[in-house]
């Protein structure tokens, strides 16, 4: 049986792997460039998340999102080319509460994230960076972060699931996908790429993630009004450092976090080359919101054009409730000796607004609802339009395969649990045509 795998991320190079495993000829299309072990970068095998997101095609340069109903659009970073966000993340690697993914019926995850082919390690001591240590001396909950490294060298879907089986594959990068086509009954028959080629097969897997899945099969024409809708992203709110010491901004971005269920606190330990080294940045994320009316529509038909992305974060008043309760939190830890004696000074925006601008709880919400970031864990943009393993409701053979399928937003960094819905649904897919071919 011949799959087109579309997409070759996080969820798209479990599903091509654990598909070529079963004996099917499989052909994976990815927009963006191509992953091998000769033209590594450095810097996407190194420990700057930074320097990785600055490889040439390796994001989705122009993509912009609507944060908030009160907020501006700005560029939202999407993972490009094979290994996807795995290749450019920060990545941190949590599997997330047992008991949410069982409220959805999935009572096996334990053994899917068993599967997962990409290693997991602790940051060396020494990897450790600046604020984190500060974090760690303020609060004994905070723990080293695990991580998707392999010796100290990051580990991406590509060479943990491609790269052994690449001569079983046929690879077609740089090559943008327009839309799924259809048979006269409506079952899926290939893919047009966006220069017009066609490329047949006998089912199709979209993996192209929670913003250009959706997008994709608007384009193809799907008119489920659960196609695009239900996005959700984890809100969050960047409190921005000036050190008194500028040294040790280079390294691991992340190595350190505070899990404060439904909080997360996660230092980002510099901004990068092009940001002075005396910056870092605390974050302070909401990892079970109740906002989940985030859209994905069409600014056209033309496949080179971006999506319109509206998240729309904090909709609901709960969720900046609990932000704000966050942000009460780190104010309150940076406040404590280890931080008081390091930070010279706090910012909440890109422009110099001192911390004082936040002189009261309604201070807080407001700046929260004006000047709130997301996580980049865009979510669940498809669960409506989809039967269950990922089946598009009226179409046969095609389904999806990424954090678009989630029925809502893990209470993690997506990553991990990416890969695990990955392989939980292709294995599903592999069983049901061993029974029918039986």
């Amino acid at each position: 049986m011949k799959w087109i795998v579309v997409g070759a991320g996080s969820a798209g190079c479990v599903v091509a792997r654990r598909l070529v495993d079963a004996g099917h000829h499989v052909v994976i299309v990815e927009a963006g460039p191509a992953l091998r072990p000769t033209t590594m970068s450095p810097a996407i095998d190194g420990a700057d998340s930074f320097e990785a997101l600055a490889s040439p095609g390796r994001v989705h340069t122009g993509l912009i999102a609507r944060r908030s109903q009160a907020g501006e659009r700005t560029p939202y970073l999407r993972g490009r080319g094979e290994g996807g966000s795995s290749a450019v993340n920060s990545m941190v690697a949590l599997r997330g509460d047992a008991q949410l993914y069982e409220s959805w019926g999935w009572t096996d995850t334990g053994a899917m994230f068993e599967r997962v082919l990409v290693p997991i390690e602790r940051p060396r001591r020494s990897e450790i960076g600046r604020v984190a240590r500060l974090l760690l001396d303020a609060d004994d909950r905070a723990r080293p972060a695990p991580l998707t490294r392999r010796a100290g060298r990051r580990i991406t879907t590509a060479e943990a699931y491609l790269w052994p089986v690449l001569p079983a594959l046929t690879t077609m990068p740089d090559a943008p996908v327009d839309r799924v086509e259809f048979d006269g009954s409506g079952a899926a028959v290939g893919v047009r790429l966006a220069d017009g080629t066609r490329v047949d097969a006998d089912a199709v897997a979209v993996c192209s993630g929670a913003i250009h899945t959706p997008a994709i099969l608007l384009r193809s024409g799907l008119t489920d009004r659960g196609v695009g809708t239900g996005l959700s992203d984890h809100p969050a709110a960047a409190l921005t450092l000036q050190l008194r010491d500028p040294s040790g901004a280079s390294g691991l971005t992340t190595s350190v976090l505070l899990d404060l269920d439904p909080l997360q606190l996660l230092p980002v330990d510099h901004l990068g080359d092009a940001a002075p080294p005396d910056l870092a940045v605390l974050l302070v994320a909401l990892m079970r919101p109740q906002s989940a009316s985030g859209t994905v529509r069409l600014a056209s038909d033309d496949p080179s054009d971006h999506p319109l992305v509206d998240l729309d974060l904090l909709a609901d008043d709960r969720d900046v409730e609990r932000l704000c309760d966050g942000v009460a939190v780190a104010l309150e830890l940076l406040r404590s000796p280890p931080f008081d004696a390091s930070v010279n000074a706090l910012f909440i925006d890109d422009v110099g607004t001192s911390d004082a601008a936040l002189d009261s709880r309604s201070a807080i919400a407001d700046w929260l609802r004006r000047r709130g970031a997301d996580y980049v864990h865009a979510s669940s943009s498809m669960a409506g339009a989809l039967g269950d393993h990922g089946r598009v409701r009226g179409h046969e053979r095609l389904v999806v395969a990424d954090a678009s399928a989630f029925p809502s937003i893990p209470n993690v960094n997506t990553h991990l649990p990416t890969m695990m819905l990955a392989e939980r649904f292709v294995q599903e897919w592999i069983d049901t045509d061993a029974r029918r071919s039986a």
